[in-house]
């Protein structure tokens, strides 16, 4: 990646995902995400919702996930 011209970093955060990965990304002023996604049984996102859909949801930078 750096040879392409981009910056990458690896963090490892505790928390309400949602929540730390839009502090992170508006203090590291970051202009990408890149996330890896994965699917659940239907009775599983009723009772615990998706983290990805919620990402995509709130996001204001582009978001690139992985499957």
């Amino acid at each position: 990646m750096p040879a392409a011209g981009f910056e990458t970093a690896v963090s490892m955060l505790e928390g309400e995902v949602e929540k730390v990965l839009h502090d992170y990304r508006r203090q590291h002023e970051i202009d990408l995400l890149v996330m890896g996604a994965y699917g659940h049984s239907r009775i599983r996102r009723f009772l615990v919702g998706s983290t990805t859909a919620n990402v995509i949801r709130d996001t204001t930078v582009p978001l690139l996930l992985l499957r």
